[in-house]
């Protein structure tokens, strides 16, 4: 498996609030860029080499998108591998029900789940432990504000150099 062959943007912030245990303190977070739409996914793989055309590939990830919950609503998990298991869990409420006969919908249970559970078979795997493994940090900034557009200031602005984060 090769190692740190994923790199990861990310910035220092520091916590500005008085009641805080952190308050004045940095932490490092992600550089979010965005969330890709289904047109830039199939544009994405088909960077990736992938051998259809974007707008065959958009609909098979729609497609994708809407068969993955009607059928992990009748009680199927659907494996993707190399990637997880989606599936479907129940919340009850605590405590339960005395009896079968005592149990009802309305009184015992919270609610339903949709949930991911990564792959973990192979080495491939996706889990917290295994893609912490495959990435590094690309170049970090600073940010002295708040907020989605605040200036995003080199790291290496500080010494000359980036500090290991």
């Amino acid at each position: 498996m090769a190692k740190n062959n994923l790199t990861m943007g990310y910035y220092l912030q520091k916590v500005v609030n008085p009641t805080s245990r952190v308050n004045n303190r940095w932490f490092a977070w992600v550089d979010y860029q965005g969330t890709l739409s289904t047109r830039g996914l199939a544009e994405y793989l088909i960077s990736l080499g992938v051998r259809l055309d974007r707008g065959t590939l958009e609909e098979v990830i729609v497609r994708l998108a809407q068969a993955i919950p009607e059928i992990v609503a009748q009680g199927y998990g659907v494996q993707i591998p190399g990637l997880g298991i989606f599936h479907a869990t129940i919340a009850n409420k605590k405590g339960g029900a005395a009896s079968a006969k005592d149990f009802s919908i309305q009184k015992n249970i919270k609610g339903v789940r949709f949930q991911f559970r990564p792959d973990s078979t192979d080495l491939d795997s996706i889990t917290t432990k295994e893609f912490g493994k495959k990435v590094s940090f690309g170049n970090g900034y600073y940010k002295e504000e708040t907020g989605a557009h605040a200036p995003k200031i080199p790291l290496a602005a500080l010494n000359d150099e980036e500090p290991e984060p």
